[in-house]
């Protein structure tokens, strides 16, 4: 009795030891679970960024997953709530969460964007007081180039008419061909001022002409900017005054006569305002709303500088021509490099052919060694009368030349052999008529 009493004794023992134990170990599985609960809940609350929501969501699915099998222990433990009711909260904090990282971050966004505004705001207003400076200084430049190209159209006006005026005078005294000092001086004055008048309006025009690229050339210049200095040009009516200009150029070439130092003078002013017209071209035709109309307007001053040019090139020739014609020396009409060429050799073999030393002599000394050759030549492009063309005249010139030094000599052997004959001749006459002296007398003669 005592022996089964013992043994019921500790198998009671047993069995409470082993509720204890159970008891234990229910209890740690809750603890843990709420410890960790807890600190995934903390996490869930204090969560920086949107980006943790996916890592928390998958810790709250762990959580769950690892405690599913103790959900009546959990309910137990946890009551009055339940296992699901404690994984619900952990969802619906990280939905919480995750609404205020949203907010947070919408406000972020809205910061940036109210600063990006206001920002953007600063600098329009900077602008603003910027593009109102450019304005006013836009229209202040404006109105001086108005003024400016005023003040040059009237000087243009002026000197145009001026000039005018001089070549009529010019003409009037060339027609007259009167050749004394007074005359010469006179048209040697008026043809200077008429020379400077002309360089001077050139400058003008391209002054004019420069004015309004520079305003154009401004990099930051509106639509609206550029359409008014459309209207200036227009108004002002730019193209017309370089036409006029080149006109007037035109018409003081083709009427007058020049010399050498006008022929370089005027081609200077030529290649100047051709230059200028050739920078601002490109602009002007930007100007133009109508592109027929800026084709049209462009190629009149094109025109007109390509017959400027032509027209300076016939001058000289004619003004060649006359250098001929003043000395008597006739070799023939000629309005180009090849036909001078080909008429001044055909009238120098013509002379070498049938010789004279006073055609040469006046021809050398007051045609060709000068003006021609010193003064002429040295104003004509090489790609006009070339290197070779030259040599050929002076090559003809020099044969004429020998051919005249060779009649010189002839006649001074001629000269001579008459004189030496005419020496004999006179010796052999005057020995004839010298008187014979008398015989000598007989002396026994002059005894008897």
């Amino acid at each position: 009795m005592k022996k089964l009493a013992g043994l019921l004794a500790i198998l009671t023992l047993l069995l409470q030891s082993a509720g204890a134990f159970a008891q234990s170990s229910d209890y740690e599985i809750i603890q843990a679970y709420k410890s960790r609960h807890q600190s995934l809940l903390e996490a869930i609350k204090t969560a920086p960024d949107p980006g943790r929501r996916d890592a928390l969501e998958s810790q709250i699915g762990g959580l769950e997953a690892e405690y599913a099998r103790h959900r009546q222990l959990l309910g137990e433990g946890l009551y009055p709530e339940t296992f699901g009711n404690s994984i619900g909260a952990l969802r619906d904090q990280l939905q919480k969460t995750t609404e205020r990282l949203a907010l947070v971050e919408e406000s972020r966004k809205d910061k940036a964007t109210i600063e990006t505004i206001s920002l953007k705001a600063e600098a329009d207003g900077k602008t603003i007081v910027a593009i109102t400076l450019q304005n006013e200084e836009y229209r202040l430049s404006l109105e001086k180039l108005t003024r400016e190209v005023a003040e040059l159209s009237a000087q243009i006006q002026r000197l145009s008419e001026e000039n005018a005026g001089l070549v009529e005078q010019i003409q009037g005294l060339r027609l007259q061909g009167r050749k004394d000092k007074e005359s010469i001086a006179r048209l040697q004055e008026l043809t200077e001022k008429l020379n400077a008048n002309i360089r001077n309006r050139d400058d003008l025009i391209v002054r004019m002409m420069g004015s309004l690229f520079d305003e154009y050339s401004k990099s930051d210049l509106t639509d609206a900017q550029r359409n008014d200095l459309f209207v200036q040009a227009r108004d002002g009516d730019y193209v017309a005054k370089i036409i006029e200009t080149i006109d007037g150029n035109l018409q003081a070439v083709e009427r007058t006569i020049m010399v050498p130092r006008d022929v370089g003078l005027i081609k200077y002013e030529e290649e100047k305002v051709s230059a200028k017209w050739q920078a601002i071209r490109p602009f002007i035709g930007k100007l133009y709303p109508d592109e027929q109309l800026a084709i049209r307007d462009l190629s009149r001053v094109d025109g007109r500088l390509s017959d400027w040019r032509k027209r300076i090139d016939e001058t000289t020739w004619k003004s060649l021509r006359q250098v001929f014609a003043e000395q008597h020396v006739e070799i023939g009409s000629f309005t180009n490099a090849d036909e001078f060429h080909a008429r001044l050799l055909a009238y120098i073999d013509e002379q070498t052919a049938s010789p004279s030393r006073a055609r040469f002599r006046a021809f050398k000394t007051k045609v060709w060694d000068s003006p021609i050759k010193d003064q002429w030549l040295p104003v004509i492009p090489t790609d006009e009368l070339t290197v070779e063309q030259r040599g050929d005249i002076e090559r003809r010139i020099a044969l004429w030349e020998k051919k005249i030094s060779m009649l010189f000599w002839r006649g001074v052997l001629i000269g001579v052999f008459a004189a030496i004959v005419a020496a004999v001749v006179l010796v052999l006459i005057l020995k004839r008529k010298r008187p014979r002296p008398p015989a000598p007398q007989d002396a026994n003669a002059q005894v008897r």
